[in-house]
């Protein structure tokens, strides 16, 4: 019984806690002298002692009035056609994706016209190759 009238003075005191006035909230100053109080108290960064920093796959050091970054680990795949001693000429992306590019008719007609043509310069090529074989009829 006693448990119950506890548990029952807990549940009716509940709602009263939800009944608080809240705090009231004061505007901020924005006086010149307040804001120069503020811009007073930050403090000064620490002055950086060295000049070379180490960190993992990199080395951080100041030159010529400038903070250089040199990675020394390959965390990233070259993007392709960015290593030109591998490869002189820039990569196609329509052939990289395997994408068809459309092509008006007078493109199509080229193609066929040099197809065509370098089909007769093999065939005269081969005609060329062909071995002839002599006999020749002692007299």
């Amino acid at each position: 019984m006693k448990t119950s009238f506890a548990i029952l003075a807990l549940l009716t005191a509940l709602p009263l806690l939800a009944q608080e006035e809240p705090p009231v909230v004061e505007r901020p100053d924005y006086s010149r002298e307040h804001l120069q109080r503020f811009v007073a108290s930050i403090p000064e960064p620490p002055e950086r002692i060295r000049d070379v920093y180490f960190h993992v796959g990199a080395i951080e050091f100041r030159a010529m009035g400038t903070r250089w970054r040199f990675n020394y680990l390959p965390f990233m795949m070259p993007l392709s056609g960015s290593q030109m001693r591998i490869t002189q000429t820039q990569p196609d992306p329509f052939e990289l994706t395997q994408t068809p590019i459309a092509t008006p008719p007078r493109a199509w007609r080229t193609q066929r016209a040099v197809s065509a043509e370098m089909r007769r310069i093999e065939e005269t090529e081969k005609q060329k190759r062909a071995k002839v074989k002599v006999n020749v009829r002692a007299q």
